[in-house]
């Protein structure tokens, strides 16, 4: 299995000009005409008509753009013998860092365990199975369960809140997870129940699971 980073005060004594200084997003600074004057100590009791100083404004903005990525990334290979007789299961583990929240989107090859035999009316080349998610996140823990053939790469819509290829705005919604432990994809199925007999030979399949910063 294929499991793929403000304000600012200035005291000056002339007339400011309009500036703007911005890391990111525009800022509007202060544009208005400043003037200062001289306090003069002899002068008891005067009326000033301004501020003793001027002072302008430069707001200072930044943002930090998320990231994320596979610490170890889920990969492996699983066999089971007999699924038609005997049930199932196996979880990969994996762990990711992303610093803010993320997606995470799984996809199969074949949306089911597949035999590439042709088959006769009363058989089968097709076995199901289930597709789990157990995702740790500073926000606790995420799961999330699809029967593989609603994550099927070949099928259109789905009902499945992980079905596809993550991108900032698809695939299931993680909070903030950096480095934690617990985080694993689980494949099941019980024996193999029909409707129709299973042909004999090897049955697989391949799951891709994609991350991504979430918008």
């Amino acid at each position: 299995m294929l499991l793929g980073r403000n304000s600012a005060e200035w005291i000056v004594g002339v007339a400011a000009a309009a500036l703007t200084l911005t890391l990111a997003h525009p800022a509007m600074a202060q544009s208005a005409t400043i003037t200062a004057y001289f306090r003069d100590p002899t002068l008891v009791g005067y009326v000033y008509p301004g501020p003793a100083n001027a002072v302008f404004q430069i707001p200072v903005t930044a943002s930090v753009g998320g990231t994320c990525g596979f610490t170890t990334a889920p990969n492996a290979n699983l066999f089971h013998a007999n699924i038609d007789t005997t049930g199932w299961s196996d979880q990969v583990p994996f762990t990711v860092e992303c610093t803010a929240p993320w997606r995470i989107a799984v996809s199969s090859q074949n949306g089911a365990l597949k035999n590439a035999a042709t088959v006769a009316a009363g058989y089968q080349n097709k076995a199901p199975y289930t597709v789990s998610l157990n995702v740790s996140s500073d926000g606790g823990t995420v799961t999330a369960a699809c029967p593989v053939a609603e994550i099927d790469q070949a099928v259109g819509s789905s009902p499945c809140s992980f079905k596809g290829t993550a991108a900032p705005t698809a695939g299931l919604v993680i909070p903030r997870s950096f480095g934690l432990a617990g985080s694993y994809i689980q494949v099941a199925a019980p024996a193999y129940a029909g409707p129709d007999l299973l042909v004999s030979g090897t049955y697989n399949d391949t799951l891709v699971v994609t991350i991504s910063p979430a918008s």
